[in-house]
This record gives structure tokens, sequence and C-alpha cells, in this order.
């Protein structure tokens, strides 16, 4: 059986198409989606759509539950601050159907495919917001102890890898949407045929298109600021919004401004100015 494993699409429609389209031109059975489909774009509709067309198990991500607990329970600094104005337009461009779709997904799936054993998990079971790497020998004897799968598969870190452990495999297919460990843009393939093959697939796209699709959205219009960041990412394949967010801190600090509930616009607004400066 020949399986895709796409990861953390964060609404970039354009790349998911892509890869989405050469995952059927390579005959796979099934798709796996390990969440991080919505936010920090404006088209996540459509990639549900294909989602939950398609042959499939999904699982959602922190992005998802992010959604879902806004929607619960409406966190007021995503209508005051603009460092939550992406947040926010993820949310409210996103139709009921598809939300409701979100609700009714889990965090991980224990799964039997051709005779393997494959727990999905955007970060772990225990955690969607948790960090597992490469080497999280740890994490991976606490998966063993508790689910003796035969392989893992993870998506979150935007980074992909792939380890073998204690006669288990760990695969992380790296992110479709952003990836922060290089271009170009990535899934996996997966097969499972008695033996267990796995292949990194790369997904090149024309950056110039991108930043077109982008800036010419009302998503750009409403969320400037991070659209700009993930286009630098989606350019350079480094994780820009994460560094920027690090510069914001630090400023934070320096300047003695208490950042813990929101970082106040005119911080967020003149850090992005710095930011950019010394990125160009």
């Amino acid at each position: 059986m020949k399986i895709a494993i796409i990861s953390d699409i964060h609404s970039n429609y354009l790349v998911f198409k892509k890869a989405y389209e050469d995952a059927l031109s390579k005959d796979v059975d099934l798709f796996l989606f390990l969440g991080d489909y919505v936010t920090d774009g404006f088209d996540a509709n459509k990639i549900l759509d294909i989602i939950r067309s398609s042959n499939c198990y999904a699982i959602n991500g922190n992005r998802e539950l992010s959604l879902i607990e806004y929607r619960k329970n409406k966190d007021a600094r995503w209508d005051k601050y603009l460092q939550f104005r992406s947040m926010k337009y993820g949310y409210e461009s996103l139709n009921q159907e598809n939300l409701e779709y979100l609700q009714s997904l889990p965090i991980y799936k224990i799964l039997n495919i051709a005779s393997k054993k494959v727990c999905i998990s955007h970060s772990t079971p225990y955690n969607v917001r948790g960090d597992v790497s490469s080497d999280s020998f740890e994490v991976f004897d606490k998966l063993i102890e508790d689910y003796n799968c035969d392989v893992y598969l993870f998506g979150h870190e935007h980074k992909c890898y792939y380890t073998e452990y204690k006669e288990k495999i760990f695969i992380n297919a790296g992110s479709i949407g952003l990836p922060t460990d290089g271009l170009p843009f990535k899934y996996g393939i997966l097969t499972i045929d008695g033996d267990v093959k796995y292949e990194k697939i790369g997904i090149a796209y024309d950056y110039d298109e991108l930043e077109s699709y982008y800036k010419n959205s009302d998503y750009y219009k409403e969320a400037t600021i991070w659209c700009s960041l993930l286009l630098m990412t989606m350019k350079s394949g480094e994780n820009h919004p994460q560094y920027f967010m690090d510069y914001v801190c630090t400023k934070a600090k320096k300047e003695n401004i208490d950042i813990s509930y929101a970082i106040p616009d005119e911080l967020f607004i003149n850090s992005y100015k710095e930011y950019y400066n010394l990125c160009h």
C-alpha cells in the first residue's frame, strides 16, 4: 500500500494542490493528513473540501484546536491586537461545514495498515503543541510503551526527518505549506508491502506566483505584517515568524514592556520594521 503523508499546510492552497495532484499521479492508495491545515492564509475552505473528499485519515493540529477553542470561548485579544489578526481572519474565513468537520477530528489515531500498526499525531497523542525532533528518544520510548506501533508519524516541526529506533520507525514529513528546513516544500510517501519504505518528496513552486497570490488577497490587507513574514519563509525556507517573535521578545525585555497578555500594536509594528530592515 502506498500512502501520502501531508502536514502543516497552513492555508497554502497553491502548493497543497500541487502536492495533492503529485501524490495522485503516483497512484497513492491513501492520504494521511497530520494537522495545521488552517490559518496563515485565506483558502482553507478549498483545502478542507479536498481533504474531506479524499480517501484519507485526518487529525487536528494545534491551529485547528486554537480555532475550536476560540469558537467556544471568544478571546478578546483576537479582536484587539494586530498580533492575533491572522488567527482571527483564519477563523472568520472558514465556513460552518468545515468548522464542524474540524471539531469532529481527533488529535491522534492508531491505524492498522497492511499488517503494520501506525500512529499518526500532529505532535504526540499526549500534547498537540509539544515538540518531537529526530532524537526525542524519551518521547519515542513512551510512545513505544503506551502504543507499541510499528510506525509513528508526526507534523508540527515543519522539519522532515526519518529515524529508526528500537526496530520502530519515526517520521516527520515536513511542511507542505511553510517549510523551515529549507526549500522545497515537502511531503512524504510511505509504502508498506511487508517492508516499510519511505520517500521524501519535494515540491518546487514559483515564488513570484505565491507572492502575487497572497498580496492580492484580503488576508494580506488584514494581516500584512504576518503575511509578509510568511512570504519571507516561503522564499527562503527559514522560520521568519519564529525569528520575528524572538526579536519582539528581546526588544520587549530591553524596553521593559510586558507582553505576557499580548504584544502592544506599536511594539509589533516597530519590531517588524526593524526586523524587515535587518533581513533586507
